[in-house]
């Protein structure tokens, strides 16, 4: 456990010595205990083992955030630490390879990380504490065992998952998607800082359901914070669309039943709030391709869709790894900015 600056100093002096693409990263925070998620451990891997980095006892973490934005590094399935990253520090490593991302690229079903370690080592790790309360101090010993095992199998299954790649020609697709996912990583954190109301499913409401929604949204954050508790425990993003749809079509809500009932008398005022609110200030809806009505259009997206699905099957790949439904689309409404949108060897598969 690295705790203090003097000892964050000897470990840097250490990470910095390791060759670019030698080193593991992993991330544990509070997110299911606190209102506001905070980071609560920072574990690193390479050649010589594990350290975990404690930034609850280091106030000071520049010496981290300076290695880590010259690193190579490591992660697995890195898109919500890189929004931990982002958050915490502003910037990311200046590479995340994925192992995840390889794992996909190389035709793997099951690719989270417990399944990953299992299908190379035999070895099942416990998910004793994947929900525990990363924020507590001390960290029990069992826990500080359970963030070593995410990272201690990493560099040598990199080693495996590389190698791989190499042999079947697909390395550099790896690394182009390692850079479109960082890409997507920074574009989705900057949308949720901008309207983190804008939840999954959002995209089907009309101005006025997306007004209710933004209510709704704002109503059970005060809630949670009101508590200290993740927003989820208030109420589900399902129920927040539901109630949203609802309102859009002039249909009456309701507080859920197990509302109490202060909680049950402020989701009236919220719904209240909205109902009185002006057309003129309904959130705008997002900006998206514009299809044109076009006969041809489904013949189209069925000769791209039949495409993918054989170049997936010739190659033992998902679908989705080839294009995804919306990306195909994109190409069935207008090749050239469809195929503008793919990253360069999806755009070889396809075109060839």
């Amino acid at each position: 456990m690295i705790t203090d600056l003097s000892s964050l100093a000897e470990w840097k002096t250490r990470a910095a010595a390791q060759p670019q693409g030698r080193t593991v990263l992993d991330l544990e925070a509070d997110s299911l205990h606190r209102h506001q998620e905070k980071l609560c451990l920072i574990q690193y891997g390479d050649a010589h083992g594990v350290d975990i980095i404690d930034p609850l006892a280091i106030e000071d973490l520049r010496l981290f955030v300076m290695w880590m934005k010259e690193a190579d590094v490591w992660m697995h399935g890195a898109d919500y630490d890189m929004s931990l990253l982002l958050r915490a520090f502003g910037v990311l490593p200046h590479m995340i390879l994925d192992t995840q991302i390889a794992a996909r690229l190389l035709g793997h079903r099951k690719f989270g990380l417990a399944a990953l370690v299992e299908h190379f080592y035999d070895v099942k790790l416990s998910k004793k504490n994947q929900k525990a309360n990363w924020g507590q101090r001390p960290i029990p010993a069992d826990m500080q065992e359970y963030a070593q095992g995410d990272v201690k199998y990493m560099l040598d299954m990199a080693d495996r998952l590389v190698a791989q790649l190499q042999e079947t020609g697909r390395y550099e697709w790896f690394l182009e998607s390692c850079e479109e996912n960082m890409r997507h990583g920074r574009e989705r954190f900057a949308a949720g800082a901008q309207d983190p109301w804008r939840i999954k499913g959002s995209g089907k409401l009309t101005r006025r359901g997306l007004a209710a929604l933004r209510t709704l949204w704002t109503w059970r954050d005060r809630e949670a914070a009101q508590q200290d508790r993740p927003a989820f425990m208030i109420c589900s993003n399902d129920d927040l669309l539901r109630w949203s749809f609802s309102l859009q079509e002039f249909r009456p809500v309701y507080p859920a039943a197990h509302f109490y009932s202060h909680r049950a008398s402020r989701f009236r005022k919220a719904v209240d709030s909205f109902q009185l609110m002006d057309e003129d200030d309904y959130p705008e809806l997002p900006k998206r391709e514009r299809h044109v009505s076009d006969p041809n259009f489904e013949s189209r997206l069925e000769h791209w869709t039949a495409k993918r699905n054989a170049i997936a099957e010739q190659l033992n790949l998902e679908n989705m790894v080839i294009a995804s439904r919306s990306e195909l689309e994109s190409i069935a409404n207008n090749e050239e900015r469809g195929f503008s949108k793919l990253m360069n060897w999806q755009k070889a598969l396809l075109i060839n």
